[in-house]
């Protein structure tokens, strides 16, 4: 080896996919594909890339802090060695830099875990196993992804397990238009989650679905009813649809309605789609059994007769 010159240690290198993601110039990035595929990996990664500026605050995101332990121990073996003076809070679960910047590593096992978040900025926010995640708890995080000062690029990357078709010939070029809950239309802390979604790259608008929840939920009743043959007005194929609709109970304070602190997500979609085309319940004619039929009128009456004299 020639004098001045020392053999360089590559502690990562970035897989054809995992490239093409961390390419990506847009706001908000999805990585999906099978497990394995290195998805956690690029998170990890991606979070550096602003360390060097001392306000830099960034956040990876699992739903339980006990599956953020596999994340941890990615950093201890990415992190340590090309920043030796990088120092992890084991209590807090933050790794400071020397320029000061911080990368967090938070949960939201609850959708009510959200507000640890409230009030909170962070210029990168990496969420991992997005579909983990409701839209409720997705959004309030988008909500979260402010820059913290001057000279940062402020952006979330999300990994999730399916991917979104994005060049259907049926739809490529047109304007999507959808329902969606009132909330994402909020501009009290700045520009909405509506307005966001108009821009580059998703270009989809959105009105805001009728938030009555009574009407709503009864909505849904008439389409789950069943006809005279114990069929109903739908089926369902969605998973996720079929796990958490009969779980849902109803709150024990305003029993006509559900508790809200479940997962009740698909619920909330299902009843702003059926809102968009209300319906009235429909009526099945029931069958009148008699009791004593000296005429033979019983059409349910079983052919076969038994006389006793």
């Amino acid at each position: 080896m020639a004098a001045g010159q020392y053999k360089r240690s590559i502690v990562w290198k970035p897989q054809p996919k995992q490239a093409a993601f961390m390419r990506r110039c847009e706001d908000e990035a999805l990585y999906g594909g099978a497990a394995g595929g290195g998805k956690s990996d690029a998170l990890v990664i991606e979070a550096l890339r602003q360390v060097n500026v001392p306000h830099y605050r960034g956040l990876i995101v699992r739903k339980t802090y006990p599956q953020l332990s596999e994340l941890i121990d990615k950093t201890m073996q990415y992190y340590r060695p090309v920043f030796p003076k990088a120092r992890y809070n084991a209590s807090s679960h933050v790794w400071t830099f020397p320029s000061g910047a911080k990368i967090y590593f938070g949960s939201m096992f609850r959708t009510q875990d959200k507000y640890n978040y409230q009030g909170k900025a962070f210029d990168f926010i990496g969420v991992d196993e997005l579909t983990h995640f409701t839209w409720e708890e997705y959004s309030y995080l988008m909500s979260r992804n402010r820059p913290t000062g001057p000279g940062t690029v402020v952006y979330m990357q999300a990994r999730r397990i399916r991917e979104a078709e994005q060049n259907d010939p049926m739809l490529k070029g047109r304007v999507i238009q959808g329902v969606a809950d009132p909330a994402i239309f909020n501009e009290s802390q700045g520009e909405s989650i509506a307005q966001m979604q108009e821009k580059y790259p998703y270009f989809v608008t959105w009105r805001p679905g009728d938030h009555t929840r009574i009407a709503g939920k009864m909505q849904l009743h008439y389409r789950l009813a069943f006809d005279a043959e114990g069929r109903p007005m739908f089926q369902v194929f969605c998973r996720h649809f079929i796990r958490t609709i009969p779980n849902l109970v109803y709150d024990e304070s305003n029993v006509e309605d559900i508790d809200t602190t479940q997962e009740d997500h698909i619920y909330d979609e299902c009843r702003y789609v059926l809102m968009e085309n209300p319906i009235s319940p429909r009526q099945v004619r029931k069958e009148v059994v008699l009791r004593d039929d000296p005429l033979d009128m019983d059409v349910h009456r079983s052919p076969i007769r038994v006389m006793r004299v």
